[in-house]
């Protein structure tokens, strides 16, 4: 019953706060709930075997659907879980420095979206799943209707639709797939022992591939995500980069990797040039960018393409580094915005030409920024260095000039980390103003940040022996089928 605590912990809370509306507490009880999460799956993961999967609730639901109402986890879910539930604490606490109208509502729906989240990452049946999946978008779509920036009402309908769009063709996927089930059955276990023909796998890959494609995303299923990045409050872009898009690779390798092996392997190549191109492109525009949130939006989108060609290269490295590197991105993006979050309400903007000299006036935030940048550029003993340095390695295995192209991404996001830091924090002194130094809660939110990111660089097993199995396990079968 842990698995139905978790999911109901941030969803009681979530319905209590809409109905009782308190004003200065919200955010208290808010984190307080995060909290008690993240020790239930603490406790989940101290309690895991690696290798197994354990599906502790089952009971039918609409048997002639082949719905069941399913939860469990594996090592890759687990990891899903550990991620959702360590950066929520982080993002309600980002809150307590924004001044939004209405703070019980906001919270409420940060707590519906982690619930979503814990159902995505725990259903053990498709149509749950898919249940789950499209839940997650509700709160965070009134999330940007109403407390987003300028032109929020053109930009969340576009990010609606995308995500509705592939959403469809996801369910158009899972119920083919579920029709090919004799007797009618959605459960994961069902779908993942099926032997679709090789030429249907090569347009169904599409079908289940695509609503991923977009969660990522990837080019060119991305133009609605730096808009979307940017114009969304804080706490938003948080959820949005940290933790929703993973969902996009959870998805593939729970639906399109064992499902339909051989559309993969017709199409791999191809989605592994489309992410590095992807990548390629957003670091380059991430160069040109004159607002330090909308730098992160694109930086965030090139190492989405790194992470998406590392799954695809099919291999222990790449999937493994995928995985383990997207739990090094959740922490990257969720610290680079708070330190967005700290700079604008320090200075009144996020524009790098305002900005200049800040090290002089906050010599200690410009350490803890740099010591957030360090990971972002894969410095060496940083948590991103090793999950990059598994999927170039995966991508070598595969093609060297794709292994190339990758290595290009990191520089390019060298070039323009270090130059948005020489901008904002060296350089001439632009701002003339007395500012605020890193204060205490600045340290309190960072420095546990930070300290993930470097023990995790300096010993990375802890993530990996949950990753290592499950992913071992998934590619010995794809191999037999193929």
């Amino acid at each position: 019953m842990v698995l139905l605590a978790l999911l109901l912990i941030p969803f009681l809370t979530a319905l209590a706060l809409m109905l009782a509306r308190p004003t200065n507490t919200a955010r208290h009880i808010a984190l307080g709930s995060t909290i008690a999460s993240l020790g239930l799956v603490a406790l989940i993961w101290w309690s895991y075997v690696p290798g197994q999967t354990w599906v502790p609730v089952k009971f039918d639901w609409a048997p002639t659907l082949g719905l069941t109402f399913s939860l469990g986890y594996d090592g890759v879910s687990l990891l899903m879980l550990l991620l959702t539930a360590l950066v929520f604490p982080f993002i309600i606490a980002a809150g307590y420095r924004q001044n939004l109208q209405h703070p019980s509502m906001v919270n409420a729906l940060l707590l519906f979206t982690q619930s979503f989240l814990f159902g995505v990452f725990t259903a053990q049946n498709a149509f749950l799943f898919y249940i789950f999946y499209e839940l997650s978008l509700v709160p965070v779509f009134f999330l940007l209707l109403y407390w987003g920036g300028e032109r929020r009402r053109a930009i969340t309908v576009r990010f609606f639709i995308y995500t509705l769009l592939g959403g469809l063709m996801l369910l158009f996927g899972l119920a083919y797939c579920v029709t090919q089930t004799a007797p009618i059955s959605a459960d994961f276990a069902v779908l993942h022992a099926l032997r679709i023909p090789a030429d249907t796998q090569v347009w169904l890959f599409w079908a289940l591939f695509l609503a991923f494609a977009i969660k990522l995303p990837i080019f060119p299923f991305h133009s609605w995500q730096p808009d979307t990045y940017t114009m969304a409050p804080l706490q938003g872009t948080m959820v949005l980069g940290g933790v929703m898009l993973k969902m996009g690779l959870y998805g593939v390798l729970k639906f399109v990797f064992p499902i339909v092996p051989f559309g993969v392997e017709h199409w791999r190549d191809t989605v592994i040039w489309l992410s590095i191109i992807g990548a390629l492109y957003a670091g380059i525009i991430a160069f040109r960018q004159q607002d330090l949130k909308r730098l992160v939006a694109y930086s965030s989108l090139s190492h989405v393409g790194l992470l998406c060609a590392g799954l695809f290269a099919w291999n222990v490295y790449g999937t493994g580094g995928a995985l383990y590197q997207s739990f090094a991105h959740a922490v990257l993006v969720v610290s680079m915005l708070y330190i967005v979050g700290a700079l604008k309400e320090r200075t009144g903007t996020s524009e790098l030409g305002a900005m200049g000299g800040l090290k002089g006036k906050a010599p200690r935030l410009a350490a803890l920024f740099f010591l957030v940048m360090i990971n972002a550029v894969a410095l060496p003993l940083t948590q991103s260095f090793v999950g990059e340095w598994l999927m170039f390695n995966g991508l070598w295995q595969v093609d060297g000039w794709m292994a190339f192209a990758a290595v290009a991404t990191i520089i390019l996001g060298a070039v323009y980390m270090l130059y948005a830091y020489q901008r904002a924090m060296l350089g001439p002194d632009r701002w003339k103003m007395e500012m605020p130094d890193a204060g205490r809660n600045d340290h309190l939110y960072l420095v546990p940040l930070i300290a993930i990111t470097l023990v995790l660089g300096l010993y990375p097993a802890p993530i990996l022996d949950l990753v290592n199995g499950p992913v071992q396990q998934m590619l010995s079968t794809l191999t037999a089928l193929n």
